[in-house]
């Protein structure tokens, strides 16, 4: 069974081509995030605001070793590095709701983690 968690990251228009690069050089991120309309979870497009980001995943074995993790947190450490964080919001929550994961402060009023689960 493994571990699971729920992961919701936004991207702000500034930064969506450069995930979109991310996403088009690599099958396993797009199959990770592209949209489920039976579970309502996957990429959306326009979600806060007109060419913005958000992707949803639930129940989900978000491992490091995992090729479509380990890009898309490539993505959001060389953003925090370089960006002040306005432009990404990262949260993830493991089974265990200690096990908390928060970065960047985009639509932070809209995504958060209000204990135990994430609000989008």
């Amino acid at each position: 069974m493994g571990y699971r968690s729920e992961v919701v990251f936004a991207i702000a228009p500034p930064l969506v081509d450069k995930f979109l690069a991310v996403m088009a050089a690599s099958d396993e991120v797009r199959d990770l995030i592209k949209y489920n309309e039976l579970r309502k979870e996957g990429i959306r497009f326009n979600h806060y605001n007109e060419g913005d980001i958000v992707v949803n995943l639930d129940g989900i074995k978000w491992y490091g070793e995992f090729e479509e993790v380990k890009k898309i947190k490539e993505f959001f450490d060389e953003v925090h590095t370089i960006d002040n964080d306005e432009n990404i919001r990262f949260i993830r929550i493991g089974e265990d709701p200690q096990d908390q994961e928060v970065m960047g402060y985009y639509e932070e009023d809209q995504l958060y983690i209000p204990s135990p689960g994430i609000c989008w």
